[in-house]
């Protein structure tokens, strides 16, 4: 059995790399930050902020060769960054996007099945 704090998410949709900035609306805080990747599912950012697992947030992006979104999420997941390359004080967030429209989902999916890295 998995202890609560080691729980892991399954995905249910592909990811693909997604290097760019996101807004993100936290607890009336707005902030800038890295997304790490992208699927129709949710997220992955690395920001400064510890934030609080299944606390709602706001994220706002650009989707590559797609519309300009607001999308909903809950916090699914928050660790310290462990990888050489990104900074050691800089906290990775693994976030769900809730109720996303059918046109928005399919503009993502584009995205991530795309060959290029655009």
């Amino acid at each position: 059995m998995v202890a609560p704090e080691k729980a892991i998410f399954r995905r249910n949709y592909p990811r693909k790399s997604f290097k760019r900035t996101v807004g993100v609306l936290f607890k009336g805080q707005y902030f800038l930050a890295q997304a790490g990747e992208i699927g129709e599912g949710g997220i992955s950012i690395l920001s400064d902020l510890v934030m609080t697992q299944e606390e709602p947030v706001l994220v706002s992006f650009q989707i590559p060769g797609g519309a300009f979104v607001y999308l909903r999420a809950v916090i699914r997941s928050t660790e310290k960054s462990n990888k050489p390359e990104t900074p050691q004080d800089k906290v990775i967030h693994g976030l769900a996007f809730a109720e996303v429209e059918f046109a928005i989902k399919r503009q993502i999916r584009s995205y991530v099945s795309s060959r290029s890295t655009m």
